[in-house]
């Protein structure tokens, strides 16, 4: 029997959850909506979190909305352990919470995110020094035992040492927040460059040797075949390469996998993700998905993966909510690609696309490489299908544009390269889309012609 009514049940309290509540009470003002989450805070900006360790922002600072969001948008919330969602009965349209309660809902929106794999290395498990980074709390537990480690250091008269294993952005922006906290951070990446998935060979090469330059030092097709150390902590790492590394913590970032086993448990079908529909509905009744939970097209080469970015989460929570609500304007989500923003230190990085294409597949590459400063771009049938911008960031959005919207690379004036083109070199009916996106979708019913 159901402790609680709700129209709306979204699980997660993260970007996807909280931008479909937002869009659900924007469509529909009277139904009522319940966030539930393991996480006790209120939404925060996850990519924050290294931020908040280096002191670039505070607790209040990562906050996602303001402090009245919830109650502004009468959105109820059930935050914290007790108020996890342990098992869903979708033909019941109900959901069981840790502490035993019972939420019956008309709707539900799955929105669980990610979660941290963990690789099968020896002594990993079980131990107190040896955390992960993902969550907030997750990343207050790094930063006390960072300076809890530098203090007995150095009260023993050595460096303090931290371990980061996994070198892709998680564990690089992992390394970062350590470095102002302890003396000495070692990444270690088994494949053979770091960030694997977003750089090739030749950019990771310029990234590694600036990361160098700033105290980081990343061994790559290297990682971890034991933990050891007596008792509760890890003192040192056996390596794969046989060497032993001591350490004072360890930050296990390897990566990330879709938080979909409620819903699997439930009857959900699972592919690398969820599988849902254009509407986001899953293969159960009235359960809906979003964010990094979910298997998503890839727009540029057809594949089907997770994509466990922010503004991806954003866009299929907003897709979700209107679609939960039956609102008018929802419109199908086809898929998206990666664009990945992030800086280290100084170190600018972006990255979009198809950015290491297979040989036989038809595609050009163009590199310019200048001391720091690397960009690549990969085109294929007279569209830019992807690109890396090293300490580049002139113009990206710019760029991504260009892939969003196919635009014919040869209708574009000067060597767009060596120089990303301005606005006003896009035809005039791009440049309308792109100066209009926002507008409504009948704006030229309605007259807004653009002069010519």
């Amino acid at each position: 029997m159901a402790n609680r009514t709700t129209d709306y049940l979204i699980i997660g309290n993260s970007a996807a959850g909280v931008t479909a509540a937002e869009y659900l009470r924007a469509r529909d003002e009277e139904g009522s909506i319940l966030v539930v989450s393991r996480e006790p805070h209120a939404v925060y900006g996850r990519p924050l979190i290294s931020y908040l360790l280096e002191g670039k922002t505070t607790e209040e600072g990562m906050g996602f909305k303001d402090v009245d969001f919830y109650e502004r948008n009468a959105i109820d919330t059930l935050l914290g352990p007790s108020f996890e969602v342990v098992a869903l009965r979708a033909s019941e349209h109900e959901a069981e919470l840790a502490n035993g309660d019972v939420v019956s809902y008309g709707k539900c929106l799955v929105a669980t995110g990610s979660v941290p794999f963990t690789p099968p290395i020896k002594g990993l498990e079980g131990k107190e020094n040896v955390h992960t980074f993902l969550s907030l709390d997750d990343g207050l537990g790094v930063w006390h035992a960072a300076l809890a480690a530098t203090e007995r250091a150095h009260a023993e008269e050595r460096k303090s040492r931290a371990v980061v294993i996994g070198g892709g952005l998680i564990g690089l922006k992992a390394a970062e927040a350590l470095s102002h906290h302890v003396d000495d951070v070692v990444v270690l990446e088994l494949a053979p460059r770091i960030l694997p998935a977003v750089l090739d060979d030749q950019g990771a090469a310029v990234l590694l040797d600036l990361l160098d330059k700033r105290g980081i030092s990343c061994l790559t097709g290297t990682s971890a075949d034991e933990l050891r150390g007596a008792g509760d902590k890890a003192d040192s790492l056996l390596l794969t390469s046989g060497e032993e590394l001591p350490c004072d913590l360890v930050v296990a970032a390897v990566g990330v996998r879709p938080n979909s086993q409620l819903a699997v448990d439930a009857g959900a079908e699972q592919g690398r993700g969820l599988v849902c529909g254009t509407d986001l509905q899953t293969s159960l009744p009235d359960v809906y998905a979003a964010g990094d939970v979910t298997q998503v097209t890839d727009l540029l080469d057809g594949s089907r993966h997770p994509l466990a970015l922010w503004p991806n989460a954003m866009r299929q929570g907003k897709a979700a909510g209107l679609h939960m609500a039956g609102a008018d304007d929802a419109e199908p989500y086809l898929g998206s690609f990666a664009v990945n923003a992030v800086d280290f230190f100084d170190i600018s990085l972006l990255t979009a696309g198809v950015i290491n294409p297979p040989e036989e597949g038809g595609y050009d590459v163009r590199t310019v490489a200048e001391g720091s400063v690397y960009a690549k771009f990969v085109t294929k049938d007279d569209r830019l299908v992807g690109y890396i911008l090293l300490n580049r960031p002139a113009n990206a959005g710019i760029y991504t544009a260009l892939i969003e919207q196919r635009v014919p690379l040869s209708s574009l004036t000067g060597d767009l390269f060596a120089d990303a083109p301005l606005n006003l070199d896009f035809p005039a009916d791009v440049r309308w889309a792109r100066l209009h996106k926002c507008y409504p979708a009948d704006r030229d019913a309605r007259g807004w012609k653009e002069q010519v």
